[in-house]
């Protein structure tokens, strides 16, 4: 336990993409020094970050195969997370979630689902707000929320685009892989939302991390489970 009373250790499977799960962890350890209100390390939670770039594109796994596989380099990675200490762990790829009912149930009782972080935010939203979701074609594809039992009691909190706009979403998002998260991009998704009816985005890929990470604090409602987990992982490492 550290000396703020952090107990456990937070393991995060990253790399989905780099820059991504790098900048969760940064806000990870930002948010905790801000409650904190101390800067010092020794107040600081431990974290276990494997960034694994070489993990196949998740929405081509989806679209061509080798979903066997990819469920088994990810129980090994998330094996090795255990191994070192971690018990909480994060999934830093919304669309890999896709493959998390594979894996043996022991395994995903660490896991804490960005999926379902984001359902428990949705329900908290105001009667007659929208949000738009920002997600990949692989997690569009693989109905990563429709198929959820809590969907129905949300859905209408919840707009998802057409195809072409979920076309541009999508090639967004991978800009954010290798661009940083500038202020034409940041715009480009509030106008799409905006042109929707909606308040503000949901964070349906990990990507937008690095955007929401700018836009927080703002006039817009931004559901991202990343920033969620960062403000709340006291308790979350104590379950």
């Amino acid at each position: 336990m550290t000396a703020d009373g952090y107990s456990g250790a937070l393991g995060v499977l990253g790399g989905m993409g780099p820059s991504a799960s790098a900048g969760f962890l940064q806000t990870v350890y930002e948010a905790a020094a801000e409650q904190s209100g101390s800067f010092a390390e020794q107040t600081l939670p431990r974290c276990l970050l494997d960034s694994d770039p070489a993990f196949p594109d998740r929405t081509e796994v989806i679209r061509t195969g080798g979903e066997v596989e990819f469920t088994a380099r990810l129980a090994r990675r998330l094996a090795g997370l255990e191994e070192l200490g971690a018990t909480r762990i994060v999934v830093a790829c919304v669309t890999a979630h896709h493959f998390l009912d594979r894996l043996e149930p022991a395994r995903r009782t660490r896991l804490i689902s960005l999926v379902d972080v984001i359902l428990d935010e949705l329900e908290a939203v105001g009667a007659g707000e929208r949000l738009l979701l920002v997600a990949s074609h692989g997690t569009r594809d693989a109905r990563v929320f429709e198929r959820t039992t809590r969907w129905p009691t949300v859905a209408h909190r919840v707009v998802l685009p057409g195809p072409e706009v979920q076309e541009t979403l999508h090639q967004l998002l991978y800009r954010l892989k290798s661009e940083p998260a500038t202020d034409e991009i940041s715009t480009r998704f509030l106008r799409i939302a905006a042109e929707h009816g909606c308040r503000g985005l949901i964070a349906g890929c990990t990507e937008a991390h690095l955007l929401t990470r700018r836009l927080r604090g703002g006039e817009h409602r931004i559901i991202d489970p990343l920033l969620t987990i960062a403000t709340q992982l006291k308790s979350l490492l104590a379950e």
